[in-house]
């Protein structure tokens, strides 16, 4: 769609949302034209989610105009929000994994009948393949969802919003469990909405997404929009420095400790995913994971955290053999995993932050099996002050923290146990810039401490940014170990690759 032929759909002025001691919305400025995607990036806590909520009909504003297509309007609930074609495709996407796709595409709307209460099984299909023939998707229709890859699952979530037959189309980080290549796909269904003069709205902490699918982007930091700019006209730094307020010298941050002996050597470990892989870590350093998706990372994390059968091989810890038989007994010799996905293996979201961060301490918090609670709350503050945990009051469940800071409960409890050995798999996942960089100055603190640390990232800049030396794996075996000095981007690729005379 031509720029001359773009309307406005969307207007929305002076927006406010005010919650006990928080003001969430300070008057927020935003609009949104036909055939654009529109990228909404801000630091956890900077809005965003408010907005959207307040969009979908789920939160009501305290004050606020929104005018569609110059027309005046309410939003009070969900169906105003359906009315007026707004379309959510969250980051949960909220399927029912045992309907297939053509009855969660039409999940809550009236199914075609024949025959009275029977359902019209032929014409639900033929309506759910016009609307993925629309978006140019090709799905297995009459399978639950449960059994469909992370993307099609994406798919069928995009598919249902488009079911509502909207103009506006709210996408909430639709990308985070997807690869490379699945990604590109969701971009193909972005353009083709874009090219039917629909508009989406991109709402990532994925910078480079921003600036590669969006024509527009808005950023919000403290309930207010602090920038308004064409893509083509903005950089990562120039984003990021919209959106924390300052402009960062470096993404990460420098060394602060001297790397030192010997602390963790792994020899010729071997398992069902794991070929004779063997590595020296020193108490002090930080060495990097580096692969492909699916090369063996994650599972020799969890290899060393008794995760998963050893297999053949060994391991020393100090110079003595470590063989854990749990994951619990890798903690009690000072070994400790922080999880990929922090909200299913690490955090118990329904209970408090308090209870969070003792959480692998107990013995250190209780007396003869009895809890100290004046004694549980007071080491739990100090280990959130030391991680700049951001939360009105400890006793509040973690569910209710923004990804950043449920992260820095996570070393919070870590660094109440003191490990001698650190794995972090995907450590800034679903995180801001922000709080990225107050967890690097964490993960280096430790090491200055003395740890040694493993880190597993999908994003190579986060390795080549905090690594010492980089284990490079491929298809479950060494493919080289390298200084991070002789390393950079291209060279990095060649390594998780397997051209080694890169």
């Amino acid at each position: 769609m031509s720029e001359q032929n773009k309307r406005e759909v969307l207007r929305i002025e002076g927006l406010v949302k005010q919650y006990p001691g928080v003001r969430a919305l300070k008057g927020v400025d935003i609009s949104f034209s036909s055939g654009e995607v529109h990228g909404l990036v801000g630091e956890n806590g900077a809005g965003k989610s408010t907005l959207i909520k307040i969009l979908a009909g789920i939160v009501k504003a305290d004050e606020g105009t929104f005018l569609f297509d110059g027309t005046p309007a309410a939003i009070t609930s969900s169906k105003d929000a359906s009315k007026h074609g707004l379309c959510f495709i969250h980051q949960e996407l909220n399927l029912v994994n045992y309907f297939n796709a053509m009855e969660n595409i039409f999940l809550g709307h009236r199914y075609p009948h024949r025959y009275g209460p029977l359902v019209d099984w032929k014409k639900l299909r033929n309506q759910a393949q016009e609307i993925l023939d629309v978006l140019g998707i090709e799905l297995p229709l009459e399978i639950p969802v449960l059994h469909l890859s992370a993307v099609q699952r994406a798919m069928v979530a995009i598919a249902r919003a488009f079911a509502v037959k909207g103009s506006i189309y709210f996408m909430d980080e639709p990308a985070t469990a997807l690869t490379d290549i699945e990604k590109e796909k969701l971009f193909d269904v972005i353009q083709s909405l874009k090219n039917q003069g629909k508009t989406v709205v991109y709402v990532t902490h994925n910078l480079d997404d921003i600036l590669r699918i969006t024509d527009r982007v808005t950023v919000m930091r403290d309930g207010l929009v602090v920038k308004r700019s064409n893509t083509s006209e903005m950089t990562k730094d120039s984003l990021i420095s919209a959106m924390i307020g300052k402009s960062l010298e470096s993404a990460f941050p420098s060394r602060i400790g001297a790397i030192g002996k010997p602390l963790f050597t792994v020899e010729h470990l071997s398992n069902s995913r794991l070929k004779d892989i063997s590595f020296t870590v020193h108490s002090g350093e930080i060495l990097g994971i580096g692969g492909l998706v699916g090369s063996g990372r994650t599972e020799l994390l969890e290899t060393l955290f008794g995760v998963r059968s050893l297999g053949s091989g060994a391991m020393l810890l100090e110079g003595k053999p470590y063989h854990p038989s749990s994951p619990k007994n890798a903690i009690e010799q000072g070994v400790v995993l922080v999880p990929e996905e922090r909200r299913k293996g690490g955090l118990v979201l329904s209970r408090s932050i308090n209870e969070n961060i003792t959480l692998m301490s107990l013995s250190e918090v209780s007396r003869f099996g009895i809890l100290k609670h004046s004694y549980l709350r007071q080491q739990a503050k100090e280990a959130g002050k030391s991680v700049h945990l951001k939360a009105s009051q400890y006793t509040q469940h973690v569910a209710t923290l923004s990804g950043g800071n449920q992260q820095k409960v996570v070393f919070a409890k870590t660094i109440m146990k003191m490990p001698k050995v650190l794995m972090l798999d995907e450590p800034s996942k679903g995180v801001d810039v922000g709080a990225r960089f107050e967890i690097y100055s964490i993960i280096r603190d430790l090491a200055a401490k003395g740890a040694a640390i493993l880190v597993v990232s999908s994003d190579f800049n986060e390795v080549l940014g905090l690594a010492d030396r980089i284990l490079f794996i491929k298809e479950g075996a060494m493919a080289s170990v390298q200084p991070n000095k002789e390393i950079d981007q291209e060279r990095y690729l060649h390594y998780c690759y397997g051209r080694t005379n890169a």
